[in-house]
Formats: structure tokens, C-alpha cells, sequence
């Protein structure tokens, strides 16, 4: 029988034995009274699914009451009268022992947790509730009342959980982040290794402080307030901090920091999870990588893609705000000559001091963007005046007239500019770099060291431009180029003994254009090379003709431009030329200009020898207008100069003197001179008194058709036609 059930029928029975002084009625009201408590008592007993024990201070199991028997230890028999020391193993009975003093001291004692292994072999949990039993006699034994409750299923719970949070701890401490959670209060309550290595804080002194303790105010204050912006964001937010990592050096990291709300099971925030990265040399290499893409490697400024981006801004703003905009292109004039005869890297030099005068001849607010090779451009917002860009064009050229040392030599290189404006000239932004390039050309077609503004004109003159362009390259296939040749007489006799081949182009809409139109379109598109063969294939057929079964011989003279020397293969070229014509090299003169004779000596200076030994005479046209240099006169193989007719037409007397001088040097060096432009007779007398012994010009002819100068050579005598018979071609 239970122990409560056995002290209230014990009680039952002290209350049934006959006494006279209590009344029947009142005795049988305190037996339904006790019956009730009896009743509650076993109810409370078989409704709560704990353990109940009592024991005594020893740890003696004194008696046991549940309705789950198979969670004791052993069986009940068996556990009364035995001691916790006896039951359970060393280390659990030592904690419940302590249980059972601290009741024993304090009445009660909470929480404690011991493992006990069942008979069943299996093993369960149990936490301890102790009470020490109240008892009216102060003599009487204390024993103390132990509610063991089964928490199994917990413990197992919270061993799972923690054995998920030392996994996580685990994981936490192994990524190469920093990783940190705080609370609601801001404060820290965890950090992993990463965290500690970058701030110098050991986890210890972290956990349990807040920002305001850990760092300096103003930091603390900026964490707070991006916990605060997660907090109410309700999601991850990212920003980039930078956080001092050594207060000695003052050196900083840049942190990529994610922050998002702890959320409890109830869906309420309870704290701030943080992840930082380290990508201070992410941010180094995102830096160079967008150096690489929007500035120039060797002068450091923005190049093409950053300045057709600024642009369009300036574009756009100069739009809203109904301002006028300036773009400048310029161009370093002979930058190729420093390139080659100095070097690449002295060029590379040259570029860059030429970089830091544009910067210092403009605005601080302007963009000075290099577009590749010697070109920059220049954005200039807020123009006021138009000719604020005069001046600071003007500007640009003075900085550019000082001295650059390139080397160790002092070097004076100029540059050409031109300006386009927004919105007079357009406000498209491809049309006003198109412009400026139009108006920086017609500079370097003026005479370079200058700025051109745009004007409609130059549009005019460079889509004529591209149409003959166009027209040129097919020109040949469709047969409108033709050869004209402009007789050369003998001063003193007026015999023909030869002409100069000029090229003509008899287009089909715009009739006959005369050469100084096509021929630098020719030279700057490379056409002027096939241009040059078929030339030189039609004055040979020519000269073959002219001189077919005749005694004197007729000499044709061809002008060969500097690209022709340049490209490969020339003398073989001609050799073929001359098998397919059935031409003779005596019969034709090689026509050059002073210039070649600068450009690529060495090649120049063969290909020339090679062409005099094949029989060919070379001869140099508009001698004068160049970069005239006597030591070239004797170092190339010339036979003839041929006197520029700027020269011969001019009033000027120092330019007879010139000529008298050029005709001296002529005669020295054992070399003949052919004046070129001659119209009066008067300067045909000039020639002749000073000794020159050939010309050409309207005075006996113009330059006729193939037709023409065949027939006029046909009817002259076999030493050539005279003077009076060449001048029904004038």
C-alpha cells in the first residue's frame, strides 16, 4: 500500500476509536474529510508522470511512488532501503547527493541532471526537484521529498542543438570571413578567429561589450546606425566599411559588410548577424582594372572610352542647362620623325610631357583625354564666349613653342588644333568629333602650329573628299585616268628633247580634275602606289613609242612619289614595266622630290643607285621648295634639278639670285637643270644668260594628250621640233 494512503487509513483509525467527549456526528465528518484528501492525494499521485522519492539525508530511498515503474533504476523492492551511492553510478549519485545537502541546507534545490541507465539497458535522462519535508515534530527525522522528472527527449533535443551550434561554432571559426552576432542592445555575442585576427580583440574580450566599448565613437556610431538601417530593412543590406587594423601604422581595410536580422521562432528580431570580407586588394585590383579600361597606361589620362562617356555627359548637361561646349583634337606635328630618328621610348617621353602641358593649359573642371598615338582630345564645359576657346587654344600653342628636353637634346615639336562647338556645330556627339578632327586637319593643311574652328565648308570639302576617294579607287578599271605630257626644249635652240609625264583624271560628272585635287587624296589612302604603276606602265609605253626608229633620242620624265619608294619590291617592279613595253631606261627620267632624300636614306639611296645603274637618270622636281641640302646633291646619284616655278614667275630679284646660285651648284657638280613654269620669253632670255640649258612651261606648251605630243614629235626633224613649231600647243 502506498505510504500516503497507509498514513491516512492509520489516521482513520486513531479517529474511529470511541471518545466520549467528541460527538458521532463530528467524527464522521473528519472521516469524509480525510477520505477526500486521501483521494486527492492518490490523484495527484497517478496525474503527474514524475518520480516521487523520499529520502532521508543519507540519499536512502525511503519510499517511491509512480505509475511509470519501468523509469526506476531498479525495482521498487529493491530500491527501499538502499542509498543512491548503492544505485546509481559514481559520478550521477555524487551529483544528486549534492542535490539532496543543498535541500537539506536550503529546503529546496532545483535543476540538477543525472543520467541513470534502466534495467532495460537503455539509458534516459532525469532532472531533480528536492524539498525538504515539513514536519510539526522538531524531534522527528528530516527527510526529503525528490520529484525526478524524465527529460530524455529534451536533453537529446539540446544535446542536437548543441551539437549543431559547435558544428557551426566550428564552421564560424574556419571561414576566412569575419563573422559576429550581437543583440538587440548592440551586444556582441559571439565572434569567430577571422574577427579576432582583424581587430586585434580576442573573442573574450568582445562578447559582452558593445561597439562604444570596442571602438572609437565615430565608428561605433556608423556600426550602429547600419545595424539599425538592417534592423528595420527587415534584410540583408551591404555596405563597405573601413576598419583601422593597427593603431600604430594607422593602416586600414576596406570590409564588404552584410548584415541581416536574427529572427527568433516566434518571427520576432532578437539580434544582428554581421559577415564582413577582406577585399582591400580586391578593391587594389577593381581600381587597376578600372584604370586599365578608362585611362591610358602611359600618360595616365582618360583615354577614348572614359572620354567619349564625358562626352556625352557634357553633351547632355551643357543640354539641360543651356550652356555652350567646346571639344579640341590635336595632333603633335611630326611626331613620327622624334619616333624615328630618336626612339620609341623618347617618343613615349615626349607624349607624356606633352600630356602635362595640356593639363596645364586649361581649366581644372576640362578633360584632357589621350585617344591614341599623338592625338588628344580636350571636353571644355561652359564655354561663356567663343572665344574662350581662341584663348585657350592660343594657350596650348605657347605651352607647346617651349623647348622639350627629349633625351638629354632639346627638342621644339609643335602641334595643330581643332575646335568644334557645341551646339553651333551640332549636338550630336559623334558629329562634333568628326568636326574638330576636320578643323584640326585643315590646321596641318595651313601650316601646322595653328588652331582651325570648324565650319560647314570643311564638311563640304571632306565629303568631296571621301566621294573622290571612292571615285579614285575605280578610276583605273573604268578608264578615266589619262596621261598628258608637257614638252622640255632646249633654251638655246628651242628643240624638243623630251617631256614630263602628268597624270589627269577625266571623271565622268565633274569632268577634268586637275591633280592637286586627287593626288594627296591618292597619297594619304595608299592609292597612289597603284597609281604609280599604272604611270609608269603608260610613260614607258610612250617613251617606247616616241622613240621608235629615231636617232635622238626622246627622254619622258615620271614622277615617283615618296610611298612608292616605300613599298616593296620598286625596281623589280619597274623592270617588269620596261619588259612589258619594250621601254628603255635611257629613254626615261626617275622624277623625285627633295624630301625622299630625308626619309629612309639608306633604302633611298639604293633603290636610286640601282635605278641609275639600269640606265635610268634621276632628276629632282621642284628643287628649292624642300629641305634643300647640298651634301645630298653629292651623295645621291642625281643627274638633273629641275628649278621649282616659284622661282622662275616670281619679281622678286633675290629669287634671281637663287636662281643664278642653283645653276652654279648645277655646273660644279657636273649636273643639268631643267627650269620648270617658264611664260615670257623674257625669262627664257634670263635662263639662257645665266646658263640654263633646258625649260618647260606654257611658254612653249601646256601638257597635251599621248595624241598630241606623238604627232608634234612626228613632224619634227630628227634632232627635235624647234620653238616656233611648239607653239600652236600653248
Amino acid at each position: 500500500m502506498p505510504m500516503v494512503r497507509r498514513s491516512v487509513v492509520t489516521l482513520s483509525q486513531s479517529l474511529l476509536q470511541p471518545a466520549p467527549i467528541f460527538d458521532i456526528a463530528e467524527h464522521k465528518q473528519a472521516e469524509r474529510e480525510l477520505k477526500k484528501a486521501l483521494e486527492f492525494a492518490e490523484g495527484i499521485i497517478a496525474a503527474i508522470p514524475d518520480v516521487l522519492f523520499e529520502m532521508d539525508e543519507d540519499g536512502r530511498y525511503l519510499q517511491v511512488w509512480t505509475r511509470n515503474p519501468e523509469l526506476l533504476a531498479q525495482q521498487k523492492e529493491m530500491l527501499l532501503g538502499r542509498t543512491v551511492n548503492d544505485v546509481l553510478a559514481p559520478d550521477q549519485a555524487a551529483i544528486a547527493m549534492e542535490a539532496l545537502r543543498d535541500a537539506g541546507k536550503e529546503g529546496v534545490a532545483y535543476g540538477r541532471c543525472i543520467r541513470i541507465s534502466l534495467p532495460n539497458g537503455e539509458t534516459r535522462w532525469f532532472e531533480l526537484s528536492i524539498a525538504k519535508r515539513p514536519s510539526a515534530d522538531p524531534a522527528a527525522a528530516t527527510t526529503l521529498l525528490a520529484f525526478s522528472r524524465d527529460i530524455t527527449e529534451r536533453k537529446q533535443a539540446e544535446d542536437a542543438i548543441n551539437s549543431v551550434r559547435t558544428q557551426l561554432l566550428s564552421v564560424l571559426q574556419t571561414m576566412p570571413d569575419m563573422i559576429w552576432v550581437k543583440d538587440m542592445n548592440g551586444v556582441y555575442l559571439l565572434c569567430n578567429h577571422t574577427f579576432e585576427r582583424l581587430t586585434g580583440m580576442a573573442e573574450a574580450e568582445v562578447v559582452g561589450k558593445t561597439d562604444l566599448e570596442l571602438f572609437d565613437i565615430e565608428r561605433a556610431r556608423f556600426f550602429q546606425q547600419s545595424d539599425k538601417a538592417a534592423i528595420k530593412a527587415g534584410e540583408c543590406i551591404l555596405s563597405d566599411e573601413e576598419w583601422v587594423v593597427s593603431q600604430e601604422n594607422g593602416q586600414t581595410i576596406l570590409l564588404e559588410t552584410r548584415k541581416v536580422p536574427v529572427i527568433d521562432a516566434a518571427g520576432e528580431v532578437v539580434g544582428v548577424l554581421g559577415v564582413a570580407r577582406d577585399v582591400t586588394e580586391l578593391n587594389v585590383s577593381r581600381q587597376k582594372i578600372h584604370q586599365m579600361a578608362f585611362y591610358d597606361p602611359l600618360t595616365s589620362l582618360p583615354n577614348r572610352s572614359l572620354f567619349n562617356d564625358r562626352l556625352r555627359q557634357m553633351i547632355t548637361s551643357a543640354g539641360s542647362r543651356g550652356q555652350r561646349a567646346g571639344l579640341m583634337l590635336i595632333d603633335i606635328d611630326h611626331f613620327k620623325v622624334v619616333n624615328d630618328t630618336m626612339g620609341h621610348p623618347v617618343g613615349d617621353d615626349l607624349l607624356c610631357q606633352a600630356a602635362a602641358r595640356l593639363n596645364a593649359s586649361v581649366r581644372d573642371y576640362d578633360t584632357v583625354a589621350r585617344l591614341g598615338g599623338d592625338e588628344f582630345a580636350i571636353l571644355l564645359p561652359d564655354i561663356s564666349q567663343g572665344d574662350d576657346l581662341g584663348r585657350i587654344a592660343n594657350n596650348i600653342l605657347d605651352k607647346f613653342r617651349e623647348r622639350f628636353l627629349l633625351d638629354g637634346q632639346e627638342v621644339f615639336v609643335s602641334c595643330s588644333v581643332g575646335i568644334a562647338l557645341y551646339p553651333d556645330d551640332s549636338a550630336d556627339a559623334n558629329d562634333l568629333v568628326k568636326y574638330a578632327d576636320s578643323a584640326m586637319y585643315l590646321a596641318k593643311r595651313s601650316g601646322r602650329n595653328s588652331f582651325r574652328f570648324y565650319s560647314k565648308d570643311l564638311t563640304a570639302s571632306a565629303e568631296e573628299r571621301m566621294r573622290l576617294e571612292s571615285d579614285l579607287r575605280r578610276a583605273i578599271e573604268r578608264g578615266e585616268l589619262e596621261l598628258h605630257y608637257q614638252p622640255k626644249v632646249l633654251l638655246d635652240s628651242g628643240a624638243m628633247v623630251g617631256c614630263e609625264a602628268l597624270l589627269r583624271w577625266r571623271h565622268p560628272e565633274m569632268g577634268m580634275i586637275p591633280p592637286a585635287r586627287f593626288i594627296p587624296v591618292a597619297e594619304d589612302t595608299g592609292l597612289i602606289v597603284e597609281l604609280g604603276r599604272w604611270v609608269l606602265h603608260e610613260a614607258c609605253q610612250t617613251a617606247a613609242e616616241l622613240n621608235a626608229d629615231r636617232r635622238s633620242p626622246h627622254k619622258v620624265a615620271i614622277n615617283l612619289s615618296v610611298k612608292q619608294f616605300q613599298s616593296a619590291g620598286l625596281v623589280k617592279s619597274i623592270a617588269e614595266i620596261l619588259d612589258e613595253t619594250g621601254c628603255r631606261a635611257e629613254w626615261v627620267e626617275i622624277e623625285i622630290t627633295e624630301s625622299l632624300l630625308l626619309d629612309q636614306k639608306d633604302e633611298t639611296l639604293q633603290a636610286l643607285s640601282e635605278l641609275r645603274s639600269m640606265g635610268f637618270s634621276i632628276a629632282i622636281d621642284d628643287f628649292g621648295t624642300g629641305y634643300s641640302a647640298l651634301n645630298y646633291l653629292a651623295r645621291f646619284p642625281i643627274d638633273t634639278l629641275k628649278i621649282d616655278r616659284s622661282f622662275i614667275n616670281s619679281t622678286d630679284k633675290r629669287n634671281e639670285e637663287l636662281v643664278k646660285a642653283i645653276l652654279s651648284i648645277a655646273r660644279c657638280l657636273g649636273q643639268s637643270v631643267v627650269a620648270e613654269g617658264v611664260e615670257t620669253a623674257e625669262q627664257a632670255a634670263f635662263l639662257v644668260a645665266n646658263g640654263c640649258g633646258t625649260a618647260q612651261g606654257f611658254l612653249y606648251s601646256k601638257a597635251v594628250p599621248k595624241a598630241d605630243i606623238i604627232a608634234l614629235w612626228l613632224r619634227s626633224p630628227e634632232s627635235g621640233a624647234n620653238l616656233e613649231e611648239m607653239r600652236f600647243c600653248g
